[in-house]
């Protein structure tokens, strides 16, 4: 039975934990922070792959226990009161010792990996919990709230953000501010979702050993060509996610920006980020995830083009003022391609699975995901190794492969538009 109660503490939850993590964000303010502490590119790509990858790693490990739990609420609320005391502590040694690298990174780097692992607990419970408080027909709507007003949250964080990186040229005494919102935003998102309540146990599935489960995922990739090309353009997807942790590291260092261009590129990742979610949500009714997926890898070409266009031009002794709107210009792609891959690819779960098997098929793609994200400190070598223009030229060849293949996708697997009409996006994030 459909509950307004539940629906608010869901919307809430979403609101109060995305407005949380962009305190921290893995694409500006947590690379910065990381980039004053140390030259090391590796560390700088660990945590952001550690906050956006880790919640999805052990997913697949997870189906099976979560599948035969009668109740899994509560394991939402263990895993919650974990990540929120991860956060609590970080708050801490952030706030007394700011600036000491050999404590700050190690605890960084253990307690954002505990927080993130506890994610894969906390994410299947949210969605199985949502798919039965919230009816199908009001799927769409719960999710478009949480990211309307998420993305206010996002905009009033990067404001916050932006004060604080300006303010930090000399001294990093601010930035445990930003660690303390990210806590007392993501533990009121935890509370939220906690006080929602679970309604009838969930049926009973038969267990599964995890060899079964294996090989179903073989036979399914094997003879699902849909998916199988799913798949295979979100690993290119994620070989050009590698570079985004290190544009803002590249503008302070390398192109020497002023502290309040770099500063501002929080807001402008904001601003591509609510801009395009109108332009996303009108192709995903019209055309369906495929028709998504073109335009966002074709959007997510964009990024690494200016990055290396912002070098040719310093090199040219081009005004500096020009240099900083491309700079910002460059997040604001960033941004909308974060959202369109947010929607794109829950939309594309959804159509590329049935739905008597659609766990399987997430758990496999999360967990596949997860491991992607790792190769994010490997963006980081190859910066340290060769150089950031580098990196930058791997993640635009790797996003226009990407765009090549989704064109063909969408002539060979594009559904008539009839039958999009009940799809509904599940979004596939921590969200939690």
């Amino acid at each position: 039975m459909f509950s307004r109660r539940n629906f608010i503490f869901g919307v809430c939850n979403g609101v109060f934990y995305t407005t949380g993590m962009a305190f921290t964000s893995a694409t500006v303010a947590l690379p910065w922070y990381v980039s004053q502490l140390t030259q090391s590119n590796v560390l700088i790509g660990i945590l952001p792959a550690l906050q956006l990858g880790g919640w999805a790693l052990p997913q697949l490990l997870l189906i099976n226990f979560m599948l035969h739990r009668p109740r899994r609420l509560k394991y939402y609320r263990r895993g919650a009161a974990v990540r929120s005391s991860c956060w609590a502590l970080l708050v801490v040694v952030v706030l007394i010792v700011p600036e000491r690298a050999e404590i700050v990174l190690p605890a960084l780097i253990v307690l954002t990996a505990l927080a993130s692992l506890c994610g894969g607990f906390t994410g299947l419970a949210f969605f199985d919990v949502v798919g039965r408080i919230v009816p199908r027909r009001q799927l769409s709507t719960f999710f478009s709230l949480r990211n309307f007003f998420g993305g206010i949250g996002i905009l009033a964080a990067g404001v916050v953000v932006r004060q604080v990186i300006e303010r930090s040229a000399g001294s990093l005494d601010l930035v445990w501010l930003l660690f303390l919102l990210t806590w007392v935003f993501t533990s009121a998102g935890y509370l939220s979702f906690s006080c929602v309540k679970e309604p009838e146990d969930p049926p009973m599935l038969p267990k599964r050993t995890m060899g079964q489960d294996l090989r179903r995922i073989r036979v399914i990739v094997s003879r699902n060509a849909p998916f199988r090309t799913y798949l295979i353009i979100r690993i290119l997807t994620m070989l050009s996610f590698v570079a985004m942790p290190f544009y803002v590291v590249y503008g302070a260092r390398v192109l020497e920006l002023p502290a309040a261009v770099v500063a501002s590129s929080a807001v402008a990742f904001t601003a591509g980020v609510i801009g395009s979610n109108i332009v996303w949500g009108w192709l995903g009714a019209r055309g369906g995830g495929w028709l998504l997926l073109v335009v966002m890898t074709l959007v997510s070409v964009v990024p690494p083009v200016l990055s290396l266009a912002t070098q040719m031009l310093t090199v040219a002794h081009v005004a500096p003022v020009l240099i900083g709107w491309l700079f910002l210009a460059l997040f604001v792609f960033i941004g909308a391609v974060t959202g369109g891959q947010e929607i794109t690819f829950s939309v594309l779960a959804i159509e590329v699975s049935p739905v008597e098997e659609r766990i399987i098929y997430l758990g496999f793609t999360n967990t596949l995901i997860g491991i992607l994200f790792l190769l994010t400190p490997l963006g980081g070598l190859l910066a340290d190794l060769v150089s950031f223009e580098a990196l930058f030229g791997v993640a635009g060849v790797a996003a226009l492969a990407a765009t090549i293949l989704a064109v063909a996708a969408q002539r060979r697997f594009a559904r008539p538009r009839a039958e999009l009409s009940d799809t509904a996006v599940a979004v596939e994030a921590d969200g939690a």
